[in-house]
């Protein structure tokens, strides 16, 4: 069963690369799975760092063994970045039964992937993962797209996993929590979190709009985002 990593990234190839050095030797540890990297239009060199660890040798844990898979696609449709669309991309273009959702900052245990096939074989087809904060979700791919993927209103950042994790209980889905101990990451500063959506809010003023919307789905029992909408369209 091969299990999909799905990151967008605008802009954020030095924080990609960091991450790499966790998910990398975590994916050798349980095959197979595939690092779906989307590219949101950046223009910092990410193709060329893809390319370049595909290039890479399997050299001790430094590379992806063949069993495993990197892929990428670019996007060219918008100037700014909108988050929930950029995800719904990523796992559109992902192969997977399961997919990782994911930013570009996450340390990922070696035995990350260990735990969540352990997980899927209890019968989860969605899963927590527990760590500083709320975003990162494992989840089985046909009830993603059965759930509408997330909700595209959430085109600022902040609470978009939290909204879809939400709709998720209300849909009643059988969930796991893996990972007690909290998972880190590493520290992007708040300027740059927000630096390439287009808004002029500051981080707590996006945060805040977006609640109002999660809210909004939470009072009138929302179990499927977009609905009678295009989403994920690469249009």
């Amino acid at each position: 069963m091969i299990i999909s990593v799905c990151i967008p990234a605008k802009n954020r190839t030095p924080e990609l690369s960091r991450t790499m050095k966790y998910l990398i030797p975590a994916a050798n540890a349980s095959p197979p799975v595939e690092i779906m990297v989307l590219d949101y239009n950046s223009t910092d060199g990410l193709p060329k760092y893809i390319e370049s660890l595909k290039n890479q040798k399997c050299i001790f844990k430094a590379s992806l063994i063949p069993e495993n898979t990197l892929s990428y696609a670019k996007y060219t449709g918008r100037e700014y970045y909108h988050l929930a669309h950029s995800f719904n991309l990523a796992a559109k273009a992902s192969v997977g039964e399961y997919l990782v959702m994911c930013g570009t900052e996450r340390n990922f245990p070696l035995d990350f992937f260990v735990r969540v096939r352990k997980a899927i074989k209890k019968g989860a087809i969605w899963i927590r993962v527990q760590h500083d904060d709320w975003g990162m979700l494992v989840i089985q791919r046909k009830e993603f797209m059965d759930a509408g993927g997330y909700d595209e209103r959430f085109e600022l950042y902040g609470g978009e996993d939290k909204d879809i994790m939400a709709r998720l209980r209300r849909r009643k889905v059988k969930r796991k929590r893996i990972y007690r101990k909290r998972i880190g990451r590493e520290r992007t500063p708040n300027k740059k979190k927000i630096m390439y959506y287009n808004s002029n809010m500051t981080k707590h003023e996006m945060i805040m709009h977006n609640a109002a919307i999660r809210e909004e789905n939470t009072r009138n029992n929302v179990l499927v985002a977009n609905e009678g909408k295009e989403w994920g369209s690469w249009t």
